[in-house]
This record gives structure tokens, C-alpha cells and sequence, in this order.
């Protein structure tokens, strides 16, 4: 299979008739019987190879998107279109320029190849020449559907367009920043992502590991509430340039099993990570370190980087020696808090 890419023409729009939408979905991201929260809901679903919204309606808003200075990009297997992305041309938005990720979809038997992924940043870029700073997208609720998105690094979005919001309020309003470090950050076997609220339960879970409740209490979270709470606290911090950034550690692109991350001191930056005790001694947490450090390093303009452990930590400390990190100091110092024994590395 070779896949080519190319900008669609506005004669082409019917095109999109050759896409095979066929999808099952099993769980959907919503309120349920009134809740305050969103939870996973099983409603087991066999969506057919039309467009969910009716094949006339989405045939429409294309033309539209075409007739108003708007971009579509395809993607083609020799003549076959497979997936297509449309960004719609009028910027709106208060404190930051959005522009609609309108539609994307890639047809059954070519999803998870990477496909939408490269049709996404094509979009990105056409879409930054315009002189947006985002895309806002009201995405479906189906688990896969989120976790495309999430693994891009989208987030909710900062202003939710209360028209877009209204058409469909099982959608997620979502936002990509353009200035966002571009995800996930793959290894043989691991992605690693921005963080979600979908996470939260799989959150506190990883956290009551017995490693943690030694070494780093404060990463303890007793309810899923409490880590709900911390994940939108990490959320807030991607957009500020002097702030923790924690990321999460997928197992092949679906099991959340841990997080790495930066964290700034006085002295400069320090990584940290943590894999669930379930997933421990196959090497994950060296793979994601190896794999995170040159991205975010280079992203947050970090030439030194440093990683404190507790002396009797041998895992973490096998990490970063794995990971290229030299031993500057051992003894006496500050950790968690309190005056304990430490191994100080940095890597460079």
C-alpha cells in the first residue's frame, strides 16, 4: 500500500463518497443520568459506511468549505481516496485565532496507519499560514475518535464556540495549539501524550503503586476525583512556559501505564517519571525517557537537564544511567521535603 497526499480540488468534493465510514463503537465520553462528570458509556454501536451526520449534509458543509476560500487535503491509495481533512478559511475567536478543523475521516481497513495524523499536520500548516493559532474541532465522543485527537495533543478548548457547541452537545469542543510540541512521541513500543481527563481513573490507579507511596507520597492519589483535580491542573500548566510539563505513557498507543516529565527548580530542570508496578522491569520507563528528553528538551530550549533519586531508588537510578545521565552527587540533601540521601545526575 502507497499512500499519496495532495490538496483536493473543489470539483472533487463528491469524492468523498468513496470513504468507507464504517466504525463499531463501543463506549462513548458523556454525562450520564445527570452527573457532574463525563464517564465512559457502553452503548455498543455499528455505525454504517455512510457519514454519521447523513452523506448530503457532510457533501454540503464540504461545498461550503470549498465556495469560502477554505483547504482539503486527501489522501489517496493510487486513485482511491481514503481520508480526507477540511479546515474552514474564517478565523474566529477572542483571545486566540481559531480556525475549524471541519471534518476528518479515514476509511475503514486504512485507520491506524498514521494516515490521519498526516493529513492533521498538512492541515496545521495551511491553517498557521493563515495566521490562525489553533484549530478548534467538535469532536465525536467515541473513545477512538478522542484518542486520536488526545494523542495529538489536543485539549478542551479555551473558548468554546457556544454555535459550534449547540449543533451537537455530545461533542467534545477541542483546541490544538499550534505552538504545541508535536505528539505523541513514539518508541518501538510506547506514545507518549498530552494528558486528558479520560485518564483519571487509570491516574489513580498507577498512583498507589508502593514504589510511589515510598519515594514520591505526593503523587499519591487516594480517589479518582483527586486525580481528575491533578490532571487539570497538569493540563493548565502546557500553556505556561515556566511550569511542570507531564506527560502521559502510553502502551502501544492504548494502555495509559505511567508519565514522564520536566519539572523547573532553582537550579534548572529536573526529569521525573513513574511506570505502574504492573508494567515494571521491561525496560518502559528507559524507552520513554530516551524517547521524551531530546523532544521536550529541544521544544522548552533545555541544554542541561537534571535527575534526583533516592540513593535506595536502584530502578530510577538504573534509568538514568541507561539514559546517558552522569552522577554528580551523592549524600545528604534535599528530597521530597526532607533531608534524605540522594543521587544527583545531569545529562547534557
Amino acid at each position: 500500500m502507497s499512500i499519496t497526499y495532495r490538496t483536493m480540488a473543489e470539483t472533487e468534493y463528491k469524492r468523498i463518497m468513496e470513504i468507507d465510514n464504517t466504525i463499531f463503537i463501543k463506549r462513548v465520553w458523556r454525562k450520564k443520568d445527570g452527573a457532574i462528570n463525563k464517564q465512559w458509556i457502553d452503548i455498543n454501536w455499528q455505525q454504517d459506511s455512510n457519514f454519521p451526520d447523513g452523506n448530503q449534509n457532510h457533501l454540503a458543509v464540504l461545498k461550503e468549505t470549498f465556495e469560502k476560500g477554505g483547504f482539503v487535503v486527501g489522501a489517496f491509495d493510487n486513485e482511491k481516496l481514503v481520508g480526507f481533512c477540511s479546515i474552514n478559511r474564517d478565523l474566529f475567536g477572542k483571545q486566540y485565532k481559531y480556525a475549524l478543523l471541519d471534518q476528518l475521516f479515514i476509511s475503514n481497513g486504512y485507520r491506524g496507519k498514521g494516515i490521519g495524523k498526516k493529513l492533521f499536520f498538512m492541515a496545521v500548516e495551511t491553517a498557521k499560514s493563515w495566521a490562525a493559532d489553533k484549530f478548534y474541532i467538535c469532536a465525536g465522543s467515541s473513545e477512538d475518535t478522542l484518542a486520536f485527537y488526545i494523542s495529538l495533543g489536543c485539549e478542551n478548548a479555551k473558548e468554546v464556540n457556544q454555535k459550534l457547541f449547540e449543533q451537537d452537545e455530545n461533542d467534545i469542543q477541542l483546541e490544538y495549539d499550534f505552538t504545541t510540541m508535536e505528539l505523541p512521541i513514539k518508541s518501538e513500543r510506547l506514545c507518549i501524550t498530552k494528558f486528558y481527563e479520560t485518564m483519571a481513573e487509570s491516574t489513580h490507579l498507577i498512583s498507589l503503586d508502593e514504589n510511589n507511596r515510598r519515594f514520591v507520597p505526593d503523587e499519591v492519589f487516594e480517589t479518582v476525583d483527586e486525580a481528575r483535580g491533578i490532571i487539570d491542573t497538569i493540563v493548565h500548566c502546557y500553556s505556561e512556559s515556566i511550569a511542570p510539563q507531564i506527560y502521559a505513557v502510553l502502551l502501544h498507543n492504548i494502555w495509559h501505564i505511567g508519565h514522564v516529565q520536566i519539572v523547573p527548580t532553582e537550579e534548572g530542570w529536573e526529569v521525573g517519571y513513574h511506570i505502574s508496578e504492573s508494567h515494571t522491569q521491561k525496560g518502559y520507563a528507559t524507552e520513554a525517557v530516551k524517547a521524551f528528553l531530546p523532544k521536550i528538551m529541544h521544544h522548552n530550549n533545555i541544554t542541561e537537564i537534571y535527575g534526583i533519586t533516592h540513593a535506595d531508588n536502584i530502578a530510577s537510578r538504573k534509568v538514568l544511567e541507561n539514559c546517558g545521565f552522569t552522577l554528580e552527587f551523592e549524600g545528604i540533601g534535599e528530597y521530597q521535603g526532607l533531608e534524605q540521601q540522594i543521587c544527583r545526575y545531569v545529562y547534557a
